[in-house]
């Protein structure tokens, strides 16, 4: 008597305990992951830290083109840069600095928080997002800040990033 090869053959594919491991496994990984990747918090806090750097940047810059101090003012939302210390003559931003509004049409966070001023160099921080420590600083016409110590400024939210500005060169760096 023989037997066909093809009668005893296994049935190839997964098993339904198999499907249903997969799929929740699948469930729980989009579950963490997904916030993740739709969250704007992250991203948010990420280009108000640069954002900042480069303004503090762009100061230093200005005092040494103009040979002027000028004045650096970090608040809890906000960091502007000013020709005095007590920030009522304002430094102009450059001719490519937006600020008047998001994409969507509503207000940006940087002209709230900078008092809608278009014609004021300043990083407004956006919702969920601060900066710390508040200080207010100078530099010199020789790009010198007047800190008695470097300086290092924490952008907080989703994500927390900070940056130093050197007391001796004024150097500005993560």
């Amino acid at each position: 008597m023989t037997t066909s090869p093809n009668l005893h053959a296994r049935a190839s594919g997964f098993t339904i305990p198999e499907l249903v491991v997969v799929i929740v496994v699948i469930g729980v990984i989009a579950a963490v992951a997904a916030p993740r990747f739709i969250g704007q918090g992250g991203f948010d806090a990420r280009a108000f830290h640069d954002q900042s750097q480069a303004v503090v940047r762009h100061a230093q810059k200005v005092a040494i083109a103009q040979r002027r101090d000028v004045y650096v003012d970090i608040a809890a939302n906000r960091i502007g840069v000013c020709y005095d210390a007590a920030c009522t003559i304002r430094v102009p931003p450059p001719l490519d600095y937006l600020q008047a509004t998001t994409p969507g049409g509503s207000a940006n966070p940087t002209a709230v928080n900078c008092a809608n001023d278009a014609n004021w160099l300043c990083a407004g921080a956006p919702a969920g997002v601060s900066v710390s420590p508040g200080a207010n600083f100078s530099f010199n016409g020789l790009g010198r800040p007047s800190l008695g110590a470097a300086l290092t400024v924490t952008v907080s939210g989703e994500l927390t990033r900070s940056f130093t500005i050197e007391r001796e060169t004024g150097y500005v760096h993560p």
